[in-house]
């Protein structure tokens, strides 16, 4: 006989919560504050079962006022920020679905990206419309940062 268990391999978790990102956000033309790279990170750690904090940055809508928020948290860049969440910082040829990976933006801004697997991330890039969030063929060379986002049980 099998006991029925409600436990979900890690693996399967992480894929889960990568295409719960993907749902919420592919196609979402970039909005500062609303569908931004700041707000994907925080959906994935959402996600995760972790609390990323963004209150504690207030609200932003533009480049200047997005600046302003990380220097109301005392961090200077949006990599920064997300190690202060306390996730273990990782290499990005290790990266796992839903991991979190950062890349060099526009304006010396870092973009960040959600892992799905297979050489691909999912992130707002400039090389479409509106900047909307597509998946991109990841450019590991040129991460900047890489963090592992363990996802707990729900």
């Amino acid at each position: 006989m099998r006991l029925q268990s409600s436990y979900k391999a890690p693996l399967v978790r992480r894929v889960e919560i990568a295409q719960a990102a993907l749902n919420a956000y592919i196609g979402k033309p970039f909005e500062w504050g609303k569908y931004d790279c700041a707000r994907l990170g925080a959906f994935v750690l959402r996600e995760a079962g972790f609390s990323p904090g963004l209150a504690k940055f207030g609200e932003y809508h533009s480049d200047i006022t997005a600046r302003k928020a990380l220097q109301r948290a005392k961090v200077g860049s949006l990599v920064e920020a997300v190690d202060l969440t306390g996730l273990a910082r990782t290499t990005p040829a290790a990266c796992l679905p839903a991991d979190l990976i950062a890349f060099p933006g526009e304006a010396g801004w870092q973009g960040l990206a959600v892992v799905l697997g297979n050489g691909r991330v999912l992130g707002f890039t400039e090389s479409v419309p509106d900047g909307a969030c597509s998946i991109i063929a990841a450019r590991l060379e040129l991460a900047v940062a890489a963090w592992s986002v363990p996802p707990w049980q729900k």
